[in-house]
């Protein structure tokens, strides 16, 4: 027999009340249903974390029978609905049935079922047999199902549902509408393991759900992993939508050689929409327990984090330990915005004690400060106060960073026509410290520059005129001290192109940048911030060897340089390139810091650094300094990153500097087996002939589950003392961790 088919009809929209379309309830119903179920499951899941530790995935989970592809979601506008049956019948008087392979389609949703009954006088739609629903993002079947469109009364008995490429399935044993907004499920589970043989599973004995609130109420919940519950709550409540909802986060634990057992259970507190705040107890064995807030608020205008952490009478230290930390920012007007940073802790040792990692125990000092920024289209205007906190004990009195009680900057560059700017970098500040000699400086620098750019080629030079003046206290010479120095450059270089036998482009950049700046007395001049710059290729381009305005060096030199990159013609990408460089003195330099030897050579340091990117899976690069005049390296260090097509994965670094650093760091990871890795990581100084760091562990992964254990000992601070500490996380996918890593060992 032919399909019966009923007329197209407009996009239906569900109606609390009154009289619905038979096909509009057979199509929309489901699609709440599912969307109840699965929002249970997303009640306890966490974003997923970055790769880190486990960047290569196992196979996917898959769940019995064919799940359809993640597609487009096609349910707004005036879609035509249909339904097709090989049997109809619609007797006055009695309800519609429709027979034998019901299809009922509607944008991207689909409904299959045996028999589905409607009766037009009560409203009631029954399907006493099967169901199948299947959309862009899920599938679902059931035994039965009733439901009342007058109403809104109903149920779903026996119902299995499927995420679209296997992400989450499960199972409820009955559904109940209770109404327009209100849904009861009973015995429901969710996992993204194999649904028939799943490792882990999420299970509900009842869960209710309001959706007119956006709560979910979960009785009896609890997570079992291996048949093993992990934790287990007799009452939850839980958001259905985006609104966020109060509730505790999942555990972190951890353990170390001094401290013991670290175990923080974290609680967040939905304030209002535009507020929250965690509260993180934290129990540290063999100090005690701490109590850590962070409260988060946003506006229009403004937003803020304030993050407070207090360990009362430390077991082992035997005082009090709080860290403070505020980020503020708000904007005043269109174009100005102002800044406020605070980070203090109780001492010096706080972050050596209760700190997780190496970088965290060698802060030398917390910087806290006061910002206002304005900027318009060619100008940017900074007002900064900033004081800050020592916490390296090595450091004396007279080497602590000076405050700035206010430093104001005031930076712009205008366009005039046909290739010239007219530039300001200007700063005016005031350096404050209990020791030493202590004022103000005023520092402008403006500059005129002109800049030609061809094919092939571009050609600028400029001119600048230093101006510098102080106000001090406590000097021990002149108290006004005050430079004048203009500044001459010349920067041009060329670009030429060749194609390779392999089809790549290959160039060849010669640059060449002279600079000339007659010298001034400037040893009576503080050092209030200024440090010599770390030399690299980048320095032979600056007008100055100093960061900070007590010092600008003098010079005549001529800076040459020769790069050459070869450029895949595909997609533009650099597959290696080289560059070299070196500065000629003409005249020896006289400007120095105090303490700085006398350097009367005519070469610099050769100075080159190589970027090999063959392919995507591998990056090698490298960089030397080589002085000419003592016929040695000063800086070297290289790198190579490498990643297999499977969890094979390595990096290499190693890293030189004369009399001061000397040291490699390995990490890689090796598959033991499909499912089972080797990591390890070694950061060893070869200038002190010890481990910085020793790093081991294993990690499992399979398609729906991962645990990681891994051991660290590593420098706890800068007397060398060891802590070793164990981390263990389970990872379930598409739900969150328990316990807690170290860090990512590979990152981009």
């Amino acid at each position: 027999m032919p399909d019966d088919r009923l007329p197209v009809m407009p996009n239906p929209t569900r109606q609390a009340r009154g009289r619905a379309n038979p096909a509009q309830s057979a199509c929309r119903l489901p699609v709440w249903i599912v969307a109840s179920i699965l929002t249970l499951g997303s009640a306890f899941a966490q974003d997923e974390p970055s790769s880190g530790a486990s960047q290569v995935s196992a196979s996917q989970c898959r769940a019995p029978g064919s799940i359809p592809p993640r597609g487009e979601t096609r349910r707004i506008g005036p879609l035509p609905m249909d339904i097709q049956a090989r049997d109809m019948q619609a007797p006055a008087g009695a309800p519609m049935r429709f027979r034998d392979n019901v299809l009922l389609v509607y944008g991207d949703q689909r409904l299959r079922t045996d028999e589905l009954i409607y009766d037009p006088e009560t409203g009631r739609v029954e399907l006493p047999g099967w169901l199948e629903y299947t959309d862009a993002v899920i599938r679902m079947r059931a035994e039965s199902a009733a439901y009342n469109t007058e109403t809104s009364e109903g149920r779903f008995d026996g119902v299995d549902y499927y995420i679209a490429g296997a992400e989450g399935a499960g199972h409820a044993g009955r559904v109940r509408m209770l109404g327009p907004e209100q849904a009861r499920v009973e015995t429901f589970d969710f996992t993204t393991c194999d649904i028939e043989d799943p490792d882990w599973q999420l299970k509900a004995g009842e869960v209710d759900l309001d959706f007119d609130r956006g709560i979910g109420t979960a009785r009896n919940a609890r997570l079992e992993f291996k048949g093993v519950p992990l934790l287990y709550s007799p009452w939850l409540s839980f958001p259905l939508d985006n609104r966020r909802k109060s509730g505790f986060l999942y555990p972190q634990l951890g353990f170390s050689s001094d401290n013991g057992v670290d175990l923080a259970v974290p609680w967040y507190w939905n304030i209002a929409p535009n507020m929250d705040a965690t509260f993180t107890p934290r129990l540290i064995g063999d100090r005690g327990l701490s109590l850590g807030n962070e409260f988060r608020f946003l506006t229009r205008r403004q937003a803020g984090t304030v993050r407070l952490d207090y360990l009362p009478d430390d077991d082992e230290a035997d005082r009090d330990r709080w860290l403070a930390r505020l980020r503020y920012r708000t904007r005043l007007a269109e174009d100005w915005t102002t800044r406020v940073t605070l980070n203090r802790v109780s001492d010096e040792d706080y972050f050596f004690d209760l700190g997780n990692d190496l970088e965290s125990s060698t802060i030398q000092y917390l910087r806290s400060d006061v910002t206002l920024l304005g900027q318009g289209r060619f100008w940017t205007m900074r007002t900064t106060f900033d004081t800050f906190q020592v916490l390296d004990r090595d450091v004396p009195d007279d080497r602590e960073p000076f405050d700035r009680l206010p430093r104001i900057e005031f930076d712009g560059e205008w366009p005039l026509g046909d290739g010239f700017t007219m530039s300001l970098d200007s700063e005016a500040v005031y350096f404050d410290r209990s020791e030493g000699t202590t004022g103000a400086r005023l520092d402008l620098l403006p500059e005129l520059s002109w800049r030609l750019v061809r094919p092939g080629g571009f050609l600028e030079p400029a001119v600048g005129l230093r101006a510098t003046a102080y106000s001090l206290e406590d000097a021990p010479a002149d108290d006004s001290p005050a430079r004048v120095q203009p500044i001459f450059s010349v920067d041009g270089g060329l670009v030429f192109e060749r194609e390779t036998p392999s089809g790549h482009l290959q160039t060849l950049e010669p640059r060449a940048f002279y600079l000339y700046v007659p010298g001034r007395s400037q040893n009576d001049f503080p050092v209030f911030d200024t440090r010599e710059l770390t030399f690299g290729f980048g320095q032979l381009f600056q007008t100055n060897r100093y960061a900070g305005a007590d010092r600008q060096t003098d010079a005549n030199q001529l800076t040459l340089a020769l790069t050459s990159r070869l450029l895949s013609r595909s997609d533009g990408r650099s597959l290696l390139d080289a560059s070299i460089g070196q500065i000629l003195f003409f005249d020896d330099p006289s400007v120095r810091l105090p303490g700085e030897p006398e350097d009367d050579r005519e070469l610099s340091a050769t100075v080159a650094e190589v970027n090999w990117r063959p392919t995507d899976r591998f990056l090698f690069n490298t960089g030397l300094q080589w002085d000419p005049d003592d016929n040695r390296i000063d800086v070297a260090a290289f790198g190579l990153r490498w990643k297999g097509s499977d969890a094979r994965q390595i990096q290499l670094g190693y890293r030189f500097r004369r009399d001061r650093v000397d040291q490699f760091d390995i990490r890689w990871r090796y598959p033991l087996t499909a499912e089972l890795n080797l990591i390890s990581r070694v950061n060893y100084s070869l200038k002190d002939d010890e481990p910085l760091e020793l790093l081991g562990g294993l990690e499992y992964e399979s398609c729906c589950w991962a645990v990681r254990a891994s051991i660290r000992r590593y420098v706890s601070d800068r007397q060398a003392d060891q802590r070793t500490a164990f981390f263990l996380e389970l990872h379930l996918k598409g739900l969150g961790s328990l316990g807690r890593r170290p860090y990512d060992l590979f990152t981009n």
